[in-house]
């Protein structure tokens, strides 16, 4: 095998050469999204539904294990797809009880029109190469690829396994993200009851509350089940990872502020940096107590 500087000159070239022209269709393929208004995780979900699902549609979980994603996950996920017009659910023939997820026709025009798209990226790019260069081009590509090898990939029963151990991770995870999901029900339902109060909105305010509460028991079981609840150094931990993120996202609003002058959302920013900081130091000082 030759060994000297120029072979490896030539193997750089051929990887920043293919590094290029992924990054040039990835291009296309992200400008094709962005239009949209769709995120990759959702053009992929109807990816999966075009390649899979186009005429018995899929369940949420077969659409899950496709992208890799927990069920409350790809529930969601769907769900807002649902409400932009880009799926449909369609309760299954064969079990009522059952919803296939279908394309609608405004996805089915998105990946006719993508088609065109890439013809004429296509066109744009490889159509520059004179005959010979093409056809030159393409008896190295064959080449190279006869003598790579082929790429053994996972089998799918590999890459989803459905072992007892897996289906009880995988059950734990999707607990875990029940809970994630509760705590925010939470947050939002305080607020509300704020809102309404302020409003004098007295019996809103008490039902809001009393749900807030009754969410907080629901979330502290299920914290329990996972083995999180008796763990207060670890929650206190998780707590202090998630401020300094909260924290470093403030920042990262305030130097990309469009807005020179004091303004009230320049004011609500620099207040919520501050209290940041006094929340910071009240989270790491107990949780410096825990381990003493």
């Amino acid at each position: 095998m030759p060994k000297d500087p120029e072979f490896h000159n030539e193997i750089d070239v051929v990887m920043r050469v293919m590094r290029h022209a992924q990054a040039a269709v990835r291009s296309r393929f992200i400008q094709e999204v962005v239009p949209n208004r769709l995120t990759i995780v959702q053009f992929n979900a109807l990816q999966h539904l075009h390649w899979y699902g186009r005429d018995a549609g899929m369940s949420v979980s077969e659409l899950g294990e496709h992208l890799g994603l927990a069920h409350n996950t790809t529930s969601g996920l769907v769900s807002r797809l649902e409400r932009h017009g880009w799926v449909v659910r369609r309760k299954c023939d064969t079990d009522r009880r059952r919803a296939r997820i279908k394309l609608t026709p405004q996805s089915e025009e998105l990946f006719r029109k993508g088609v065109e798209h890439a013809t004429d990226f296509w066109q744009s790019t490889f159509g520059q190469l004179s005959t010979e260069e093409r056809e030159s081009l393409i008896e190295s590509l064959k080449r190279l690829k006869q003598v790579m090898a082929k790429p053994v990939w996972p089998s799918y029963a590999q890459l989803h396994p459905s072992d007892t151990d897996y289906l009880q991770k995988r059950f734990e995870t999707d607990l875990e993200e029940l809970a994630q999901a509760k705590l925010k029900l939470v947050g939002m339902r305080l607020i509300l009851a704020q809102i309404a109060e302020k409003q004098n909105e007295h019996e809103l305010t008490a039902y809001l509350n009393q749900a807030a509460s009754e969410e907080i028991r629901h979330t502290n079981k299920l914290l329990a089940l996972l083995g999180h609840g008796e763990n207060i150094e670890r929650l206190l931990s998780a707590l202090i990872h998630e401020d300094n993120v909260v924290h470093e996202e403030l920042f990262n609003l305030l130097e990309t502020a469009p807005y020179t002058e004091e303004t009230e959302e320049l004011t609500l920013l620099q207040q919520m940096v501050q209290d940041s900081k006094r929340y910071k130091r009240w989270f790491r000082s107990v949780h410096k107590q825990t381990n003493q």
